[in-house]
Formats: C-alpha cells, structure tokens, sequence
C-alpha cells in the first residue's frame, strides 16, 4: 500500500505543481512582471494550492483560534518545523513569506518562493536590512499578511529557538498588528510524534527536500494542531525587542516539546 500511496501522491503532487507554475507565471506576467502588484493574487493562488497540499500530503488540521478580525491584515509569527508550516499557515490566510536569499538560490525551492511572491531576506550580512525592513513594512502597509519564521530556521521540535529581532521592526513602522500562531504535530499514521519519528515530519538541517517528501508520500497521515493567539498591537511595544520577545514567550507556552515515547 506504501507504494500504492507514494505514486498517487506523486501524480497529484506534479499535477498541483504544475498548476501552480502555469496559474502563478501567468498572473506574474499580466502584472507586468512587478512583484508588488502581482503580491495580492499570488497569495490567493498559495492558499489554494497549500489547502491542495494538505489533502495530498492527508494532513489533518485541528484548529485553536482566538478570535480575529477578518479584514484585518497582520504580520503572523510562528515557530518552524517543516514545509508542511507553509501549507497549514496558508491555507488559513493568504499571505506572503518571508524567506531566506539562500532559499531563493536553491534550485526549484526557490523558483517556488518566487512565483509565490515570496520577500527575501538576506541573513549572512546586515547592509541590506534596512531596505528589507522596509519592503515587509510596506507589504503590510499595502494590506497583505506577511509571514515570518524568526527561528530564522527550522528545527527538530525540542526547543522553541530564541526570536531574532530586526524582522519585527516591519510592525512598528507600520503600526500593524501581529499574529503569535504556534504549530505542534501531533500524531504520524495514528502513532505519537515522538523523537523516534518526528524526522519523517519535520524538515530541519541539510535534509533533502524531494526525498523528505517522497517517503512522507508513503505514510498515511499526519495530524497537526494550529493556534492562533489574539493579535497584539505593535503600538504597544516600546520596540521591536520587546514585541519579539513577548511573541517568543506567547509561542514558548503553546509548543510542546517532542520527546521520547513514553
């Protein structure tokens, strides 16, 4: 049956794949080839596919949300563990995320980032943060989520790494709100996500994206839980120090840490 699941999962994968290039290149094109006007469709179109992604992957989502304003746009931040982050995230809100320029120089990974309206960042040097700052602040000026990840990498789920910091400057310039969202994975084909397993879920350090997802392809679920926090007013911080570190404690508190089974 692993098989059996692995080359369905496939098809539809390359199928969704190639959708997703086609519907993505052409809205690319009529916006004049203009990341910024093209940001408000693409989004839309990752929601889609992310939500195509779940049921591909049988990802199972429970939801924890807290009350939000749906036409309220926000600077969301999460903890990261996987790929399968971008999905879940996305297909509750349209949104645009902030990456890495080492994501983008990745082969296929990063054409995806691209086409996806992704905002880079580059994290091996500081002579550009200002102007990069800039360009999430305006994102979030212009009425788009925007997605970051300040782990600034993803991890094997024992510990929630402490926040990075300059990312949350985008906020206060903006005057936005911001979105604590945490995600646990509970559960692989009914099993306890534990130490044990959690490396056929969570995707961290030099693992190879296309062979992590082939073998996920093999197993039969996976099943996550999704808080969303009540948003916070960047306003109310004396800064970005302060606002990341209250994130950093509200995700800390939700996470639980993967451990040995018991």
């Amino acid at each position: 049956m692993g098989l059996v699941r692995l080359f369905i999962r496939t098809l539809f994968f390359v199928i969704a794949l190639i959708g997703y290039f086609l519907v993505s290149f052409t809205i690319f094109a009529f916006a004049g080839f203009s990341f910024e006007r093209a940001r408000p469709f693409l989004t839309k179109v990752i929601s889609l596919t992310s939500r195509i992604g779940l049921k591909i992957f049988n990802v199972k989502v429970r939801k924890n949300f807290a009350p939000i304003d749906p036409d309220e746009n926000y600077l969301i931040v999460s903890n990261h563990l996987s790929y399968l982050d971008i999905l879940i995230i996305s297909s509750y809100f349209p949104t645009c995320f902030v990456t890495s320029n080492e994501m983008k120089e990745t082969p296929f990974l990063g054409h995806l980032c691209m086409l996806g309206g992704c905002l880079f960042v580059e994290r091996r040097s500081r002579s550009g943060l200002t102007a990069e700052v800039q360009e999430l602040s305006n994102a979030l000026t212009d009425g788009l989520n925007v997605v970051i990840f300040p782990e600034a990498t993803s991890t094997n789920g024992e510990a929630v790494i402490r926040f990075r910091r300059p990312l949350f400057q985008a906020a206060v310039n903006s005057h936005s709100k911001v979105l604590p969202v945490c995600l646990n994975y509970r559960t692989l084909d009914g099993e306890k996500l534990t130490l044990k397993n959690r490396d056929k879920v969570f995707w961290y350090g030099d693992m190879a994206f296309l062979e992590h997802a082939l073998k996920l392809f093999t197993h039969k679920n996976v099943v996550a839980e999704f808080t969303v926090m009540k948003s916070l007013n960047a306003s109310d911080f004396e800064g970005k120090n302060e606002l990341a570190e209250k994130c950093f404690e509200l995700v800390s508190e939700e996470y639980q840490i993967i451990t040995h089974a018991v």
